[in-house]
């Protein structure tokens, strides 16, 4: 093998590691009291990173309806009695793919028997929606993943939110259609930071309910101060990964929720998916009926 192909191929091995330390911060981020959080939107759950209220700041959303969040699976007891009794959550849409569950905790291992055992006693129903089917969510596929999110510029986020985009029909369609119930129950989005998939979807929300982009931008944004405190400790950390040494800026980037980051991401979903609407409809196979009581469902 020519030297410059090793060491490529040793790069694409050193990042496959990254979402396995990522996942490490986010559950240690979890552990953490979020009082220095404005509430809202934030909501202090303990035990859960990221945790908030998609309409807290927005006046033309109806609050308490949608929440977001990063993994849940090791929200404490006080933090589950509050999701269910203060916030009404009934249900929780998880996005994150079977090898993320299976290494995010022993308790959820075995997926497709006893995965939601841990909310239901709260009358909370965990809805297993992953994004990427397992076969694309191997080590090689999240090398690549990431390696898009360190490009400068926003151009790598497009083009993982495209992917996402690809992927997710069948996962946003059932949170989607959850909402565009007669009378829905409050509902928790979530995938492992709260982050991409995450806001994804709630950008798709915002956006068919005529929210102005630039507060779809700065509801993104707000991730940064979900998962502030362990920024500067992942960035060190993920400096330290030959595949990454030296590069601050791509690093930076990689876990940042920038503004611009989402305004070109709405841009591509206008573009190539012919808006939220269209995406609903087209891709995840929405009636124009379930259309309109979504919309009437989300506004305030």
């Amino acid at each position: 093998m020519p030297a410059e192909a090793a060491r490529g191929s040793s790069k694409d091995q050193q990042l496959k590691h990254i979402g396995n330390a990522y996942s490490i911060l986010i559950r240690r981020q979890s552990t953490l009291t979020m009082t220095n959080l404005p509430s809202p939107p934030f909501v202090d759950i303990k035990g859960i990173a990221n945790f908030r209220d998609v309409g807290g700041q927005l006046d033309n959303v109806r609050k308490g309806v949608v929440f977001r969040s990063a993994d849940p699976s090791k929200a404490s007891e006080e933090g589950l009695k509050k999701m269910s009794k203060d916030l009404g959550i009934t249900t929780i849409f998880d996005l994150r793919s079977a090898p993320e569950i299976k290494r995010d905790g022993p308790e959820w291992a075995d997926i497709a028997v006893d995965a939601q055992d841990v909310f239901e006693p709260y009358g909370i129903k965990r809805q297993w929606v992953p994004v990427f089917a397992e076969q694309d969510y191997g080590p090689d596929q999240v090398a690549l993943r990431y390696k898009e999110y360190t490009r400068e510029g926003s151009a790598g986020f497009v083009k993982a939110y495209h992917d996402i985009l690809l992927s997710a029909p069948s996962a946003y369609g059932a949170m989607f259609r959850h909402l565009a119930q007669e009378k829905p129950t409050p509902c928790l989005v979530n995938c492992t930071a709260g982050k991409d998939r995450t806001g994804v979807v709630v950008a798709l929300l915002l956006s068919l309910i005529g929210v102005d982009k630039e507060k779809i931008a700065e509801e993104y944004a707000l991730t940064d101060q979900g998962l502030a405190e362990l920024r500067p400790i992942f960035i060190e950390r993920l400096l330290k990964n030959p595949a990454l040494e030296g590069n601050r800026e791509g690093v930076g980037n990689m876990v940042s929720s920038k503004k611009e980051n989402m305004l070109a991401a709405l841009e591509m979903i206008q573009k190539e998916f012919g808006g939220a609407e269209n995406y609903m409809q087209e891709r995840c196979g929405l009636e124009d009926e379930e259309i309109g009581r979504l919309r009437k469902n989300l506004r305030a």
